[in-house]
This record gives structure tokens, sequence and C-alpha cells, in this order.
């Protein structure tokens, strides 16, 4: 079966399953039945080893029975069910005849849909490398308390590896600023004061260093994790970046060759923000994590 004009490459299937676990999707709500494009259908609950991302059957005996059903019209215009998340939609029920509309060179089908709640982004194009990165990135922001804090930042990573240092920043800083405190500050606080004291100091300093400038494709975590390496000296509630430190930082970014970080952005992003495309474009906005509102959009949650 070839596909339609509107599906001209075919990339894997996402299973629902995974997506939804990752994103800790929430209620299912009903949409009733509407024309969805055909092109927005990204994966499948249940059956994403069955098709490909064409939802061209993999085996002989599924495409025997599929050309079987293609001879039913009664069968044919019946409605698929669709689960839907943010403008991506997953075939519930209906794959066979999905299948058969493609190969009829339909770019939409009839169908009825329901919808999951989500704080993210998805749309045609994501795939499941970007959908984990996201996960990791919503677990470090979790298990830190910036979901809290600052709900409407990101903090995006060329390399999720990235995330375990970021956490280990923001949960010692909050260690020390408890022991000056002298009291256990809790994760929203510390979450806030490490945001406020140290990661977008680091990040204005960074702007600052011609060096900066050469790692375009780097996301602002990533440029932080750079400039902060070699940071020693304990964080209080009085704690200002020591300019040794910034010396070692703009050296650290001076360092780094145009590319070298260059990854695969996650290409979700928090409801009410921009794409990881866009987050790119120039060193100012490199430097701010947090997301322009837009009116059909919320923030992050």
């Amino acid at each position: 079966m070839a596909p339609s004009a509107g599906r001209r490459d075919c990339p894997e299937l996402l299973a629902f399953e995974e997506v939804r676990h990752r994103l800790g999707l929430g209620t299912r709500l009903p949409v009733g039945r509407r024309e969805v494009t055909i092109a927005s259908i990204v994966g499948s609950v249940g059956r994403a080893r069955d098709f490909d991302g064409c939802f061209r059957p993999r085996s002989k005996a599924l495409r025997t029975a599929i050309r079987e059903r293609a001879q039913d019209p009664a069968i044919v215009d019946q409605p698929i069910q669709l689960l839907q998340v943010d403008h991506a939609f997953f075939v519930e029920d209906g794959h066979k005849r999905l299948s058969i509309a493609i190969a009829n060179g339909q770019t939409e089908v009839d169908a009825d849909v329901d919808r999951f709640e989500t704080s993210f982004h998805l749309a045609p194009g994501t795939t499941i490398e970007a959908i984990r990165a996201t996960a990791r990135e919503r677990r470090f922001r979790e298990t830190t308390g910036l979901d809290l804090a600052v709900p409407n930042v990101r903090f995006a990573l060329s390399d999720p590896d990235g995330y375990l240092e970021l956490e280990e920043s923001v949960k010692a800083h909050s260690l020390d600023l408890s022991h000056a405190a002298g009291r256990l500050m809790s994760r929203e606080e510390g979450g806030r004061h490490w945001y406020d004291t140290v990661y977008e100091p680091v990040l204005r300093i960074a702007q600052e260093s011609a060096a900066s400038r050469l790692l375009n494709s780097t996301t602002a975590a990533d440029r932080f994790l750079l400039f902060r390496k070699g940071f020693d000296a304990q964080m209080d509630v009085d704690w200002q970046i020591p300019k040794a430190a910034v010396e070692r930082g703009r050296a650290n970014l001076a360092e780094q060759t145009p590319g070298r970080l260059a990854g695969r952005m996650p290409a979700i992003v928090g409801r009410g923000g921009r794409r990881p495309a866009e987050l790119l474009q120039t060193e100012a906005e490199a430097t701010e994590q947090t997301d322009d509102a837009s009116p059909d959009r919320r923030g992050d949650a």
C-alpha cells in the first residue's frame, strides 16, 4: 500500500502506553465524532508493532485480513476510534480501516475521539526519543521542586544524561541553604533560591561571554552545566558566584567548539511554550527559559 500525499515519510508509530506513562497523561474526556487529518495520527494503542508509520501491515496474515476487509464498503466506512493527546492522535480501534483509507488516498478519516489532558505539546513528527527526554526533564523538575517554584520554565538539554548533574546542583544548593537557615527548606523554596541566585546569574554571565556565541546549537541549560564546572564553594543564603569560578566558567565555554554539544532537542514542549527550534534562534532567547504565553496554551504544569 502506498502512503497518501499527506504522509510522505513513515516514522515508527508511537506506542500510546509508553507515551501515557512517560508524560503522566491526565483524565480521559469524550470529544465526539469528527473528521481527523490522517497525517496527525502518530501512534497506536496496543498495535504499534503490527503496522509501520504509514499504517501499512507488517505481516502477510494482516495484509490478507485487510484485503478481505476492504471488500465490504459497510465496514470500511465505519468511523475509527482515536485517542487525542494535544495535536496528535492514537488509533484505539480501526487500524485496518485506517490502513484501507490511506491506501485509497484519503487524507482525512471519520473518528470517534476521546482526549487525554496533558500539559505538554505533542504533534506529528515527535519521536519516542524526544518523549523520553521530556520525561526525564519532567522528573528533574518534580524531584527538585522547580515544577512548583518556576512552573513555566523549561530546562531542556541536548544530552538528557545531564539532568543528573542539574539535579545534584539544585539539591546541593538546597541542602546548603537549609544548613545556613537552620531549618529544612522545602523543595520549592530551595529550587526557587537556586533558580534566582545560581541558575539565572550563571546564564547572564555566560551570555556576556563571547564564547557563548559559538554555541548557538546548545540550550541555556547546556550552557549552565558547562559554566558551573569548577564551582566548589559552599552556597548559602548570601552566596554569590566567586570571581575565580566566573573565569573558570568562561574558560569552559571557550573550550567548546560549535556543534560539539549539539543534539536533538525534545520535539515536545510545555503548553504555552515555543518549539525547541525557536528556543535556539537567538542568544537572547537562550538565556530565557520562561515560555511565552499564547491564547490557546496554559503554562507547563
